[in-house]
């Protein structure tokens, strides 16, 4: 049973609860076999058990927090906060040192290592000896992010130009929205409530665009009325979203903030690289990587901007880590205070 203080009797205590009921109002010796009330105690409490099974559903799902997948469909749409789809990312495919006026259709497909394809938006013609043609992968997520100058290959050649070209610029690939980060952001509204334009104002309406986690609000950022939203992701490595991602929210901030409002400025943070040198014990390849992830969880948490990464939360990190015995940590030395307008990433860990 879900949190609501009641205590859900099981099937066999039902079972003899009713039996122990029947035979007592009934004046029956309870010795005596093959009774009819077995008979009605065993009906009944099955009946009950499903009507408590069916409370129990109820009282799981009846508050966003706990409730299944289904059912937080209904709370979202209730607080207008759908789940955030899939996006496809896209970029370049570029070609170099090519004749002139060569051509390559729209439509045209290329793929990279992985067999993924991309598709051709528009027809392109070679300027100069380049030749960019703007492509959009064919699957949504992640894996269309590749990475600059990956080799991509046209699956129809076309005549006077190499088959392989070099990935350029590709983002705005995004997974479909974690469940629980959509469970957060819908708590979220049940919480704040809609102010017309407040702080947490901005920050729903930042995080209600693929590819955005987190967001800050900062009033008066460019002078008196002016509003500042930075945004990011909760990439551990790379929380910084793309240039496109950032338009994206300014577009949907955009329409949302109050009309009397001033100039809004949407943003990416700055990335405050800290770098590290520790001794553990012991010092073996599981160990380090178990060290790794527990100090970029640990900067997800606390390098916040106007943060303050702490020595004492940095060797609490580095002693939950698995495996870790012991440790010195040599550098840093002092506390990190974090920028406002910054984000605190774990750079390169040397090993004493």
């Amino acid at each position: 049973m879900a949190e609501s203080g009641f205590n859900r009797q099981t099937l066999p205590q039902l079972i003899t609860t009713i039996r122990s009921d029947i035979l007592t109002r009934m004046n029956t010796d309870p010795v005596l076999r093959r009774l009819d009330a077995e008979v009605y105690a065993r009906v009944q409490a099955g009946a009950v058990h499903t009507v408590y099974g069916y409370l129990d559903y109820l009282a799981r799902n009846l508050l966003p927090d706990l409730c299944d997948e289904d059912w937080l469909v209904r709370h979202a749409n209730m607080k207008r906060c759908p789940r955030k789809a899939e996006t496809y990312s896209s970029g370049f495919a570029r070609w170099e040192g090519v004749p002139a006026e060569k051509t390559v259709p729209a439509g045209a497909i290329l793929q990279d290592g992985n067999l993924t394809e991309f598709t051709a938006t528009a027809s392109a013609t070679s300027i100069d000896g380049v030749l960019k043609l703007p492509v959009v992968c064919s699957v949504a997520g992640t894996v269309g992010n590749i990475d600059d100058n990956s080799v991509l290959t046209l699956n129809s050649p076309v005549s006077g130009l190499p088959s392989t070209a070099a990935a350029d610029s590709f983002e705005g690939g995004a997974e479909i929205e974690d469940l629980d980060v959509w469970r957060a952001r819908v708590i979220e509204r049940w919480y704040y409530t809609p102010q017309g334009g407040a702080d947490s104002d901005y920050v729903i309406w930042a995080k209600e665009v693929a590819g955005i986690t987190r967001a800050w609000t900062y009033r008066h950022w460019s002078g008196t009325g002016t509003v500042g939203v930075m945004v990011a992701n909760s990439d551990l490595v790379n929380p910084i979203p793309a240039e496109s991602i950032v338009t994206a929210a300014k577009e949907h901030i955009a329409p949302l903030a109050p009309v009397a409002g001033a100039m809004l400025t949407v943003f990416a943070p700055t990335v405050h690289v800290v770098d590290m040198s520790i001794r553990i014990t012991p010092d073996t390849a599981t160990t380090r990587f178990a060290v790794i992830a527990e100090l970029r969880a640990m900067f997800q948490r606390d390098g916040v901007p106007a943060g303050e990464l702490d020595i004492s939360r940095i060797n609490e990190a580095i002693s939950i880590a698995t495996g870790e015995y012991k440790h010195v940590l040599v550098r840093p030395t002092v506390n990190i205070p974090i920028g406002k307008s910054e984000l605190a990433v774990l750079g390169e860990v040397t090993w004493s």
